[in-house]
């Protein structure tokens, strides 16, 4: 082992995986490199000739002049020549020499991982999302739309004229009290696979199940739900879910490394619902104020959303757990209905 200004070293010159012994003696201003073979060869560097990398392992390199490097063990006689030749480490080795500092960096890339999934990649979605020209977002809709016209996903509705015509003018004065004048279509669809529902598109289509009206007590109450899907419409739920599903998982391939289908779905999943439960309160929020301003309670939105529940829980889509707001709700991408309800009828009640 060499003394307290020199350590042993395996020298690579560049040319060959064969690595040579060798010893790094500081002398004065500079380092001696004596070759520890049978050449006896001895050569003096200049300190400034040195460049160390970033401790990796349990051995550091350094590089030398000539395309040359040399592999270090790591310890005390390292530092100790370190500390000789004046070698000053850059401020990333030495946090990561430090256990405590090495926790407080891996706390500040946890807060700002979080704050960049909680608050940053909803504001960059729907800055996207806004900045989309209406024309792009309506070329989507037709697509999405005829793409499950030919899926069978969706059939022809069954309800007849008259009762279309009679929720489209339930539905009229609701669009007529909107703050933005983007055209807003509805479409009606037998969906037996999707059952009660009605979904937005990004673009301002919205499809309505026959499921959903044979449900609803009346066209008031088929009006309310589409009051919350238009609040869907409103703030672009769905490019914007879109566009935050596809950058998590771009960054959850990206930090983990694998880029597999499993790993970066079931994560994206996880951490996307949370998102869809803040468009749902949004867009209650938004049905309950655009039904109070045509004169409508919110109570009847709340009575479709019991009604769907139930109806759910019947059909066997949801057990009575998810139904009631339980633990496992946390993995729903919808608030759990009585939390809604409670919402609604405080709405209501303002």
């Amino acid at each position: 082992m060499a003394g307290a200004a020199g350590i042993d070293a395996r020298l690579f010159d560049g040319q060959s995986s064969r690595p040579v012994p060798v010893r790094l003696q500081v002398a004065g201003a500079g380092v001696d490199l004596l070759f520890l073979d049978d050449s006896g060869r001895r050569e003096r560097l200049s300190l400034a000739d040195l460049r160390w990398h970033e401790p990796l392992g349990a051995t550091r390199r350094v590089d030398l002049p000539g395309g040359r490097s040399c592999e270090v063990l790591q310890g005390p006689a390292l530092s100790a020549f370190l500390a000789a030749s004046g070698h000053r480490e850059r401020a990333i080795t030495v946090w990561q020499g430090s256990g405590h500092r090495v926790l407080i960096a891996i706390v500040l890339l946890l807060l700002v991982g979080f704050a960049g999934y909680r608050w940053g990649l909803p504001l960059v979605a729907r800055a996207v999302a806004v900045a989309l020209p209406q024309p792009a977002v309506d070329a989507l809709d037709g697509h999405v739309i005829d793409a499950l016209d030919k899926t069978r996903l969706l059939k022809p509705t069954g309800l007849s004229a008259a009762r279309r015509a009679g929720i489209e003018a339930a539905v009229a004065p609701l669009l007529a009290a909107r703050s933005r004048p983007d055209p807003v279509h509805l479409h009606f669809r037998d969906a037996p696979d999707i059952g009660a529902n009605a979904f937005a598109l990004p673009g301002g289509d919205v499809v309505v199940t026959d499921a959903l009206v044979k449900l609803a007590p009346d066209d008031a109450h088929v009006a309310a739900v589409i009051a919350h899907e238009l609040g869907h419409v409103h703030y672009r739920h769905g490019l914007r879910n879109l566009i935050q599903a596809s950058l998590l998982a771009a960054v959850v391939s990206l930090w983990t490394g694998d880029v597999s289908t499993l790993a970066t779905g079931g994560a994206t999943v996880l951490l996307n619902s949370a998102y869809s439960r803040d468009f749902e309160r949004e867009a209650d929020d938004y049905g309950a104020a655009l039904l109070r301003k045509t004169g409508q309670s919110p109570l009847l939105l709340a009575d479709m959303l019991d009604a769907l529940t139930r109806q759910a829980v019947k059909d066997g889509k949801i057990d009575a757990d998810a139904a009631d707001g339980h633990w496992s709700d946390y993995l729903s991408s919808h608030p759990s209905t009585p939390e809604r309800i409670e919402r609604l009828r405080r709405a209501s009640a303002s």
